[in-house]
C-alpha cells in the first residue's frame, strides 16, 4: 500500500467520522436543481451521490447516450410545484442506480413529512429499443408532446436485449401524474425495455396512477412492491413479453381509480388488435392483495382483469380480497381474450380468494362460444384453489393463506403455517423452463422463513413521515469504497465482456500477477462461481455460467494482497 493511499484514507476516515458522529449529523443537506422548469437535458455522464438531494424540475431527459449513475443512499426529489417534474432515460442512454438493503435510493416528493401525497411529482420513466406492437415499432409515452425524446422502440429492427441500465434496492413514492383521462405518468413507467435492463428490489408506493406500467418491452424484472398505488399494480399493454417472478401489490381499501382498480391488467393494445408481439408476460409468485375479506371499494375491479386480446399468464400466485378474482373480459372491440384462454388457460397454480364464490372467475360476456368452458376450466382444471377468505378454516388460527396481507403498516406476505400456499408451487408449465426463472416450494411472493421476507430493511411502508433532508448515513462506507477503488486501479485493473452476457464473459486482468481466485456472487450472497488460478501481468479469465438465473451478479478477483469487485448482468 503506497504511504499516499494510507494518508488519504486515513483523512477521508477521520472526516467522515466528524461529520456523520459530530454534531453536524442533523444539518440539512445541500440541494442541487436539475432543470429550471423547462425540459432539461442530460447529454454526459453524470454521477449523483448521496451527501446532495437532486431536485428534477420540470422534464429533465437523460439523452444522448449518456449514462446517470447514482450512488447508494441518494435522495431524488420532484418539484411539487412544477406539473409532472419526472426523470426520463431515453433511447441509448442509461441509469444505474443501485443501492443497497440498508442504503436504497429514494426518488420521493419534496413536500416536507406529513405533507406528501400521491402526484406530487411525476415518475422515472425508462425508454428502449426493444419491440412494441404498435405500427411501424415505435410509439410515443403517454403525457409528453411526440418527439425524438418521448420515442420508444426499435422501429423494424427492434434490440430485445437492449440495456437501459439497472435498478437495484430502489424507491419510488408519491409519483404518477395525469395530463389528461387515460394520458398519464405513472410511478415507474417502461416504454420498450429490453432484457438488458436489470430491474430487482423496486418499490412503488402511493402512485397517483398505475404503480408499475409497461408498453411493449422485454424487460425482466423480480423482487416488486405496489403499495397503496390509486390504479392498477402491474399493467402491461403494446406487447410487452418480459418475465416477472416474486411481486406484491398491497392496497388502501380506501382508495381507488374511477376507472376501476386491479390487481393485474393487461391489454395487447388499446383496441385489444392482433397485433403482434402479442402481450404475452410471465407473472410468476406474485401476491397482490385489496381491502380484506369482508370490505370491498366499489372502484376496485378484480384481481386480474385480462382483456383486449392479451395473453399474459398468472402462475404459482395469490389474489385475494378483490369483489373479483379473475375477470376475463371479451367485452372490447377486437378482443380475443376468452380464445386465449381456452387455448393456453392463462392463470394456472394459483390461490384466489373473494368472499363470494361466484366471482372466482368472471366471464364477460357471458353468453360466447367460450365463456362457459373457460370458466370450467378455470375454476376445476388449472390447478388454482378458491377461498372465501385469508382465513381458510374459521376454526383454526394457524391457517392463514397469508399472514398480514392487509395490514398497511407492517404487512407479512409469509404464508401461514398451514397455508396452502406451502409445497403447492408447480414449475412444470414450459413458460417457467427459463432459467430467470427460481424454482421454490410455495405459491406467492415468499415462503415462510424469516430470512424468505425479502420486503424488508430496504423498504417503507409509512414514507410519509420521513425527512429525507437530513446527513447521509451511507457516506462512510461509500467514501471506503472510493479509497478501496482507487488502491485497486493503483496496482491492478479488472474489466468485464461482454456485458451484459448470456452465461459466459471474459474477466480482463492488468497488474494481476501469480495466484489470483476469482469469486461471482449473486444478489443475496451466494456463490456461484469460485476458481483459483494462475495469471500473468494481462490476462483474460474465461467464466461460465449457463444454469445462473438471469440478474446482477458481483465478480470478485483477489490475490490476498488486493481485491476488485465489479458487475455482471446475466441475461441468458
Amino acid at each position: 500500500m503506497k504511504i499516499k493511499s494510507l494518508l488519504s484514507k486515513a483523512l477521508v476516515l477521520s472526516v467522515l467520522a466528524a461529520f456523520v458522529f459530530g454534531s453536524s449529523f442533523a444539518q440539512i443537506k445541500p440541494v442541487k436543481k436539475i432543470g429550471p422548469g423547462a425540459d432539461t437535458l442530460i447529454t454526459s455522464n453524470q454521477t449523483w451521490s448521496c451527501d446532495t438531494i437532486y431536485f428534477l424540475s420540470g422534464h429533465v431527459f437523460v439523452t444522448n447516450g449518456a449514462e446517470l449513475t447514482i450512488k447508494p443512499g441518494t435522495i431524488v426529489m420532484g418539484d411539487t410545484a412544477v406539473a409532472g417534474s419526472s426523470l426520463f432515460i431515453t433511447r441509448g442512454s442509461k441509469i444505474h442506480a443501485v443501492g443497497t438493503p440498508t442504503c436504497p435510493i429514494v426518488f420521493t416528493s419534496a413536500k416536507a413529512p406529513n405533507q406528501k401525497t400521491r402526484g406530487d411529482w411525476g415518475g422515472l420513466v425508462l425508454l428502449g429499443n426493444s419491440t412494441t406492437n404498435a405500427p411501424g415499432g415505435t410509439q410515443y409515452i403517454e403525457g409528453l408532446a411526440n418527439g425524438p425524446l418521448t420515442q420508444f422502440g426499435g422501429g423494424l429492427n427492434p434490440n430485445i436485449h437492449d440495456n437501459s441500465g439497472e435498478l437495484n434496492y430502489v424507491r419510488i413514492e408519491y409519483a404518477g401524474y395525469a395530463f389528461a383521462p387515460n394520458n398519464e405518468i405513472n410511478g415507474l413507467t417502461f416504454g420498450a425495455v429490453g432484457d438488458g435492463t436489470l430491474i430487482d428490489f423496486v418499490q412503488v408506493s402511493y402512485a397517483n396512477d398505475d404503480s408499475y406500467e409497461w408498453f411493449g418491452g422485454t424487460v425482466n424484472c423480480k423482487h416488486l412492491i405496489a403499495f397503496r398505488g390509486i390504479d392498477d399494480d402491474f399493467d402491461t399493454d403494446n406487447g410487452f413479453s418480459g418475465k416477472l417472478q416474486f411481486g406484491i401489490g398491497l392496497r388502501d381499501p380506501l382508495v381507488a381509480d374511477v376507472s376501476g382498480s386491479k390487481g393485474f391488467e393487461s391489454d395487447n393494445d388499446a383496441t385489444g388488435d392482433a397485433n403482434l408481439p402479442q402481450t404475452k408476460a410471465v407473472f410468476c409468485n406474485f401476491t397482490v392483495s385489496a381491502g380484506g375479506d369482508t370490505t370491498s371499494n366499489s372502484l376496485f375491479t378484480a384481481g386480474a382483469h385480462i382483456r383486449r386480446n392479451s395473453h399474459i399468464y398468472i402462475l404459482n400466485s395469490i389474489i385475494m380480497g378483490y369483489p373479483q378474482g379473475l375477470l376475463i373480459d371479451g367485452n372490447n372491440t377486437g378482443s380475443s381474450t376468452q380464445l386465449n384462454v381456452a387455448n393456453d388457460t392463462l392463470s394456472i397454480h394459483n390461490l384466489v380468494t373473494c368472499k363470494y364464490a361466484p366471482k372466482y372467475i368472471t366471464m364477460t360476456p357471458t353468453a360466447t362460444t367460450y365463456s362457459t368452458s373457460d370458466s370450467i376450466l378455470l375454476l376445476t382444471k388449472a390447478d388454482s384453489r378458491f377461498y372465501t377468505g385469508n382465513a381458510f378454516n374459521p376454526l383454526d388460527a394457524t391457517q392463514l393463506i397469508v399472514r398480514k396481507p392487509y395490514t398497511l403498516t407492517a404487512p407479512d406476505f409469509r404464508p401461514g403455517k398451514k397455508s396452502p400456499a406451502i409445497g403447492s408451487a408447480r414449475f412444470t408449465n414450459p413458460v417457467l423452463s427459463d432459467p430467470f426463472f427460481t424454482v421454490v416450494t410455495y405459491r406467492g411472493a415468499m415462503g415462510t422463513l424469516t430470512t424468505d421476507n425479502w420486503a424488508q430493511v430496504w423498504t417503507n411502508f409509512n414514507p410519509g413521515i420521513v425527512n429525507y433532508r437530513g446527513a447521509c448515513k451511507c457516506a462512510v462506507a461509500a467514501a471506503v469504497a472510493a479509497v478501496s477503488e482507487d488502491d485497486a486501479v493503483a496496482k491492478g485493473e479488472v474489466s468485464i465482456y461482454p456485458n451484459p452476457a448470456k452465461g459466459s464473459f471474459n474477466v480482463s486482468l492488468n497488474g494481476f500477477t501469480g495466484s489470483v481466485n476469482v469469486k461471482v456472487t449473486n444478489m443475496n450472497g451466494s456463490t456461484v462461481y469460485n476458481k483459483q488460478t494462475s495469471v500473468s501481468a494481462k490476462s483474460v479469465i474465461s467464466v461460465v455460467l449457463n444454469n445462473a438465473t438471469a440478474g446482477l451478479y458481483f465478480v470478485t478477483v483477489t490475490n490476498g494482497v488486493q481485491s476488485v469487485t465489479n458487475k455482471i448482468n446475466i441475461i441468458q
